[in-house]
């Protein structure tokens, strides 16, 4: 239990860095005390700072109003709209991909942090780092926005299960209506330019204008206070570091990673990751991304990505599904960036726990709401689900550290 309050302090406390979104000041300052946090027990953490472009809303907002201007100028002229649509498309996906597109250089560009603590260890083991274990999650703040109503995602959340765990998502759909559009223009091109076909090109268009006023919403909208999504993700993984520091695993060194700009395209992860890219690889790593869990019931998640779902590690799933029973967990399809999601995109053994509602949602997630305690006096942090995901982790790296003691680091192929 006194895991649990700490954790919920953690949160509290990061909530009290109002603000403290991706590249700003306060996020800067909610960095340095969380160093210090860590420096107080064994750990000797390091801020490793990095350049970014973190406003994935207005770099997103481009694309689609160039998909939209493609599609108004296609009318007139098929090749040079055609041309923009495919431009627009394929910036989309190259910005999914690499963090990197025409739009995205049209942002703001921003200094971010990430907080980083090695695993303490002896000198005499100091050349030997063997498999490392690395604890994830974001600190910093997303932005609130129509987007995130509580009733326009429960909504969405429906028609997601009713489309099946093939379902893309957001930014799937987003390419689906482009694709739409530029087969028409490709029509157009051919010389068909009858109403039916202007008829078909109304509906994935009105579809991108309704997207882009959500997104020039989000790149405009104030900070949430985020204490739940993801203060309480930096509060468990604090928490699980120093129970695992108290009574190390035999096999594995734990790594922390609190990732700076990882709201909403995890950034820091993927900064982290590429600065490392020599020490950090799938024979050698394994990744536990620990995402909101201020409320709700145990989740690990089987997919994630918001373009096309990626399946984490089938040998770290398998864990989780072993121990769901004792930990009263549950497999969640998820459609968006928990922070593990850039290391499985980097094809390393990774897996996120977190904890959602009955509708597999972050309760409050990008609302005033997601404080630590609610203006009528409720807890909106729920002690009971983060110390659910404090256990469920403790859990995990036990079994993850005796798998790593009769092999290879999960989905390792061992060679012939």
């Amino acid at each position: 239990m006194i895991a649990t309050m700490r954790a919920a302090q953690t949160a509290s406390r990061l909530e009290e860095f109002q603000g403290r979104g991706a590249g700003t000041d306060a996020e800067r300052r909610a960095a340095r005390w969380l160093a210090a946090e860590i420096a107080s027990g064994p750990r000797d953490p390091v801020i490793e700072p990095f350049w970014c472009r973190p406003s994935w809303a207005l770099a997103h907002a481009c694309h689609v109003a160039l998909a939209i201007a493609g599609s108004l100028v296609a009318v007139a002229s098929a090749r040079v709209g055609g041309a923009m649509l495919l431009a627009a498309l394929v910036f989309v996906i190259l910005d999914e991909l690499t963090g990197a597109s025409p739009g995205r250089r049209l942002t703001p560009e921003r200094a971010s942090q990430n907080v980083v603590a090695p695993a303490p260890r002896p000198p005499a083991v100091a050349e030997q780092p063997g498999i490392r274990l690395i604890l994830t999650a974001n600190y910093d703040a997303g932005r609130i926005g129509l987007a995130y109503r509580d009733g326009l995602r429960r909504a969405i959340a429906r028609l997601r299960r009713g489309a099946g765990t093939l379902a893309p998502g957001w930014l799937g759909w987003l390419v689906i209506a482009i694709v739409w559009l530029l087969a028409i223009a490709l029509l157009r091109l051919e010389g068909h330019r009858s109403t039916l076909v202007g008829a078909v090109q109304l509906p994935p268009t009105v579809a991108l204008v309704l997207a882009l006023a959500l997104l020039l919403d989000l790149a405009i909208g104030d900070w949430s206070p985020a204490a739940g999504d993801n203060g309480s993700g930096a509060g468990v993984v604090l928490e699980l570091a120093r129970a695992l520091d108290a009574g190390p695993p035999r096999n594995a060194e734990v790594e922390v990673v609190l990732a700076g700009a990882g709201d909403g395209g995890g950034i820091g992860l993927r900064r982290y990751l590429r600065a490392h890219r020599r020490e950090r690889t799938a024979a050698n790593t394994v990744v536990l991304g620990v995402a909101a869990c201020a409320a709700g019931h145990p989740r690990w998640w089987v997919t994630d990505g918001s373009l096309l779902p990626l399946r984490y590690a089938s040998s770290l799933r398998e864990l989780c599904g072993r121990l769901a029973g004792d930990a009263g967990a549950r497999p969640h399809e998820g459609r968006g960036c928990t922070p593990a999601l850039r290391a499985r995109m980097r094809r390393l053994p990774a897996i996120a726990i977190g904890c959602l509602d009955d509708d597999g949602l972050v309760p409050h997630s990008h609302q005033r709401g997601d404080v630590t305690s609610a203006l009528d006096g409720t807890v909106a942090l729920d002690p009971s689900a983060i110390d659910a995901t404090v256990q469920f982790g403790l859990m995990l790296v036990d079994a993850i550290d005796a798998q790593l003691g009769t092999g290879p680091a999960p989905d390792t192929p061992t060679r012939a």
